[in-house]
């Protein structure tokens, strides 16, 4: 995603048990979140959902 929308979104990827992660209760080991919003498995697994998906966060961001 990050070559798909090169300069209009910063990706950075923690583990777990990083510092940045300690504020949210996360259960399992795939967690994907767009600002401080935490995005559904489905969509977050898949490339075409997830596409779409900060498609229109990236629209109603300007």
């Amino acid at each position: 995603m990050q070559e798909r929308f090169r300069g209009r979104l910063d990706l950075k990827i923690h583990t777990v048990n990083s510092p940045e992660a300690a504020a949210y209760p996360l259960k399992g080991a795939t967690n994907v979140f767009v600002g401080e919003e935490w995005v559904a498995l489905d969509v977050a697994t898949s490339m075409e959902k997830m596409e779409a998906y900060l498609n229109t966060i990236l629209a109603d961001a300007g």
